[in-house]
This record gives C-alpha cells, structure tokens and sequence, in this order.
C-alpha cells in the first residue's frame, strides 16, 4: 500500500465516525437547535394521506391537496399549478379539471386571495375532520 492509499483510507474512517457521531449525538440545524434521530419523523405523502379514503365530490379532493400543501408541507402561496401536481402525486382517479377548484371556492372550502389559494374556515375544519379519519396522522403531517 503507498502512502496515498493510506490517507484516502484514513479520509473515509474520518468521514464515517463524523457520521456516526452525528447519528449518536446529534447535528445543529440551520437555526442552531439540535436534533438527534429520535426528532427525525417520515413526513407524510399526498398519496399516502389519501389512501383507502372516498370523497363525496372533487371538489373535496382540491381541498384536502390544498390543505396538505398549507398545513402540512406549511406552503405559503398554493397556486392552481399545484393542484395539478398534488392530482397527480395523490393518484387520484380521472383527471383534474379548473371547474373542481372553481366548485371548491363557491362551495367555500377553498379562497382565492389574488391567485393564491388557501382554506377558508370551512375548509379548515373539514380538513381537520379530514386528519382525524386517518388514525395516526396529527396536524404536522407526520405519522405517529
């Protein structure tokens, strides 16, 4: 073995206790708190939240995308080009139609504030009556 061998053999020991004390201890997070694996939770997805689920109409399945993209992903602005994405990584059946998102704002579920959408207070508490179907699911998303 040369001399460079060595080192590089030493470099991945290095690397791999570094990654090992991270996964005993700890690591800081961007804002300085710190969180060992017993912090780290599965973050739940669209298609998972929905699974087994039946919907009375799709203008209830736009809430729900909606209410994942705010209340669990914690999105800011929802536009409509994300319901169109949540249709699709929700594999909900058929394809999603401008009508349901117009449907679910004259029902009231959903509000469109300058093209950004969010849940009304109706909305809300039917997506939380939503989360409280799916047993082990709490507010932030991830699965107990």
């Amino acid at each position: 073995m040369t001399n460079k061998n060595i080192k590089q053999i030493l470099n991945k020991l290095e690397d791999h206790e570094k990654r090992i004390r991270v996964l005993e201890v700890g690591k800081s997070k961007a804002d300085g708190q710190l969180t060992t694996h017993v912090d780290v939770q599965k973050q739940l997805t669209l298609a998972e939240l929905i699974r087994g689920k039946s919907f009375k109409a799709g203008q209830e399945k736009v809430a729900v995308i909606v209410g994942y993209y705010e209340k669990i992903l914690h999105k800011e602005a929802v536009k409509e080009a994300d319901i169109k994405e949540g249709w699709k990584k929700g594999k909900f059946d058929g394809k999603y139609s401008p009508n349901l998102l117009a449907r679910a704002i004259k029902d009231g579920l959903v509000r469109n504030i300058d093209g950004s959408l969010d849940l009304s207070q109706t909305g809300e508490k039917f997506f939380e009556n939503f989360l409280k179907l799916n047993v082990g699911v709490n507010q932030t998303g991830s699965q107990k």
